[in-house]
């Protein structure tokens, strides 16, 4: 009796096995069959497939976010809304801005607003598409669209971090005495949100810094390289007063300020580069350098 039970029990577990197996089978070919159809220009139809699929696995977030953006493609916004509330709890940023314009496109502006600022909430930052984007032109009049982009922890969204753009452009770079020091590139890129500086001295050095406002800390950075693989790494602030950028070398085994730099905006077409350095914190600041950018 207990070798029949035991046998029993085999059969039925190898038979789940092999049901197990023969339903994954099948899984994956109906999502072969969906990719096919997707790669053919025929979403409407892979959508059909991978939504047979999604019933037997609604777990499967990757497969969700694809059924929604498929609807999105083809202007099933009801579709489209419909996976996308299914993720919208885990709180991911792009899916929200997805879930808002779906229900823009829809006609549906008050859950619009609220997804977007819960979008907004959790990270989503991208200043000029929510002001650009013609997914949203129905809820962009609504009177809280702006404070909701407003919000939005962007470097678009914060005046000082284009405090440094006086020094965008391209440079001819003298010594007090006329003397050229040598040129200087000065760029922005990333979208703006990084400044960066390509020098050539006449002396053959050449090196690049790159310069961007760190949203979290409220300060200005620079890192510095040359071709030497020299670096330095600085840290600061705009001065309104000054009309300067000042920035200080950080040592971090120290914690010294031993290395002062500041850029001066003096005119449209004039720039002042002033580096300083002292022995200790009670020592005086001497001068290193000073340059003086024309441009070009």
């Amino acid at each position: 009796m207990k070798i029949e039970k035991r046998t029993f029990w085999i059969l039925v577990m190898a038979l789940s096995l092999f049901s197990i197996l023969l339903g994954q089978e099948d899984m994956n070919e109906k999502m072969e069959k969906a990719r096919q159809l997707e790669a053919d220009g025929q979403p409407e139809q892979a959508i059909s497939i991978y939504e047979v699929v999604y019933q037997q696995d609604s777990k499967n977030k990757p497969l969700t976010f694809k059924i929604a953006g498929l609807a999105y493609q083809v202007k099933n916004y009801k579709k489209a809304i419909k996976y996308y509330e299914i993720l919208a709890p885990n709180g991911n940023p792009t899916v929200l801005y997805n879930l808002a314009c779906s229900c823009a496109l829809a006609g549906k502006q008050g859950k619009a607003i609220k997804y977007l600022e819960l979008a907004v909430d959790k990270g989503f930052n991208q200043v000029s598409l929510m002001r650009t984007d013609p997914d949203l032109i129905s809820i962009r009049n609504h009177k809280k669209f702006e404070s909701i982009v407003s919000s939005a922890k962007s470097i678009e969204n914060i005046p000082e971090a284009r405090a440094f753009d006086f020094w965008v452009g391209e440079w001819t770079v003298y010594y007090p005495n006329k003397q050229k020091v040598g040129d200087s590139k000065i760029e922005k890129i990333l979208k703006g949100a990084v400044i960066l500086e390509n020098w050539t001295g006449v002396s053959g050095v050449t090196g690049k810094s790159f310069n961007h406002y760190h949203i979290d800390s409220g300060k200005w950075v620079q890192y510095w390289v040359d071709q030497a693989s020299g670096r330095i790494h600085y840290e600061g602030n705009f001065d309104p007063d000054l009309k300067a950028l000042v920035y200080y070398e950080v040592n971090r085994e120290s914690n010294t300020l031993l290395k002062r730099l500041t850029f001066y905006d003096l005119a449209p077409d004039s720039v002042r580069q002033h580096s300083e350095i002292r022995s200790s914190e009670n020592d005086p600041w001497a001068t290193e350098y000073d340059f003086t950018y024309v441009r070009k």
